[in-house]
């Protein structure tokens, strides 16, 4: 899946469904099904902590960091910078 098509499902995602752990997990289930995974619940547990995890301590600098370590390229990178402002 591309940056442009993931960025697109997420801003498709209403806020309420990631206020609640079981909209967590819809969110989570219809982006692999969208990719081709399917997840068991304990996967889906696992994302939803790693999820409240990252809310509570990431802002967008240190996750544009962690994309770039991941092996984003900057054309990619400034692409995400131009859509979160």
């Amino acid at each position: 899946m591309d940056i442009g098509k993931l960025l697109s499902f997420v801003k498709s995602i209403p806020k309420d469904k990631l206020k609640t752990d079981a909209g967590l997990k819809e969110v989570i289930r219809d982006l692999g099904k969208k990719s081709g995974k399917n997840f068991t619940d304990q996967e889906l547990n696992r994302y939803v902590a790693q999820f409240r995890s990252m809310a509570k301590t990431e802002n967008v600098g240190s996750l544009m960091n962690k994309l770039s370590k991941k092996g984003f390229d900057a054309n990619d990178l400034n692409n995400l910078k131009k859509r979160f402002k």
